[in-house]
């Protein structure tokens, strides 16, 4: 990661930058530092599709703000509450504001009673799933979250986009080391990673996306031409329905359940999506010390295994994004030139200047 040729940028910078752009659209200045800090975590993470990339261009930030349909002062709502759940309202809010402020609330239910859950509606796109789970882990608890979004991948088997990347992450606190963390779209890659190889002019591996007669293609911009991304196992025979499964099952947890509906039937012109939090204290189930023990004797366990020819060695979930904030946190996170010249127009329209290279 070190040798990236790429230019880096310091995490703070980045940080100051994103929340000085936010409140130029009219966020609070409480809840554009919350807002940064969700974004640049995806970039420190090594999740650059969920990044400050999407800043200049993704409807769910500055261009949403620019054609109404996000809320930069939301009036976040309590639908219902209970000890243990909650449904909100975001009010069409930034949803890695209202996905933070649940989350915690999640959290907290669950540092009362034992478990917390809280589902949301009307919100805008969420971000990298994987950063709610791990707030629960940093406190000793399990978390989960997930969100539905428009429709984007076929069904298994069929020709018809039917559900989104619908990500689940969960994440679990392990003893003298960092967290177990998986975040992974219920599609057999997230849209981010089409995103990726159009800006660096790359074509995409055959399993992740079809045109729309089914077809396999290299073409990273296929989706905006009708074509679709195909469910986690990617063809029927290669297992695709689990995938469409676990997609569902997030589109009942975050859409049907909050209120929100299902990405099926939401009104894609204002991207609104649906969330669902949960967190559990280890201690309501047994001594948190063991099981974290046991946590660090599993992945040790699973990390010594042989890997297969050709593979360095055998990781666990949440391995790769620590190493990669090893490395960002030490030598800034790298940039591709495209995302930024967009920032950099973005920063002068903003009156916001975008920070220089490190290094």
């Amino acid at each position: 990661m070190a040798a990236d040729p790429r230019p880096r940028f310091a995490a703070p910078d980045l940080r100051r930058f994103t929340a000085d752009v936010l409140t130029t659209y009219g966020v609070p200045p409480e809840d554009a530092a919350l807002g940064a800090e969700v974004l640049i975590d995806a970039d420190l993470a090594g999740i650059e599709s969920h990044g400050i990339a999407h800043l200049p261009w993704h409807p769910g930030y500055a261009p949403g703000f620019d054609r109404g349909i996000v809320n930069p002062a939301p009036a976040i709502a309590i639908v219902r509450d209970s000890p243990v759940a909650a449904t909100w309202d975001a009010d069409g809010g930034m949803g890695i504001i209202a996905g933070r402020k649940a989350m915690d609330a999640a959290i907290a239910k669950a540092r009362a009673t034992g478990i917390g859950m809280v589902a949301v509606r009307n919100g805008r796109h969420f971000g990298a799933a994987g950063y709610y789970a791990h707030l629960a882990a940093k406190q000793d608890m399990v978390g989960m979250a997930m969100c539905n979004v428009p429709p984007i991948a076929n069904a298994a088997g069929g020709l018809e986009r039917v559900f989104g990347t619908n990500p689940i992450a969960m994440a679990a606190p392990v003893e003298g080391s960092h967290a177990f963390l998986l975040d992974m779209a219920t599609t057999a890659v997230a849209a981010g990673k089409l995103e990726i190889a159009t800006r660096q002019g790359k074509p995409i591996p055959p399993g992740w996306a079809v045109d729309a007669t089914g077809m396999s293609t290299p073409d990273p911009t296929i989706l905006r031409q009708g074509g679709a991304l195909l469910p986690l196992g990617s063809r029927l025979d290669t297992s695709s329905y689990k995938g469409y499964g676990l997609g569902l099952m997030v589109d009942i947890l975050t859409g049907v359940l909050s209120g929100t509906g299902s990405g099926l039937f939401l009104d894609r012109a204002i991207l609104a999506q649906g969330f669902w939090f949960a967190a559990w204290r280890i201690d309501a189930f047994r001594d948190p010390i063991e099981f974290k023990a046991e946590m660090r004797r599993m992945v040790d366990h699973i990390r010594a295994t042989t890997p297969e020819p050709g593979v360095e060695r055998v990781l666990i979930p949440g391995d790769p994004e620590a190493f990669a904030r090893a490395d960002r946190e030490a030598h800034g996170i790298p940039l591709d030139g495209e995302t930024i010249d967009l920032l950099g127009a973005l920063g002068a329209k903003c009156g916001v200047p975008f920070p220089a290279p490190v290094g």
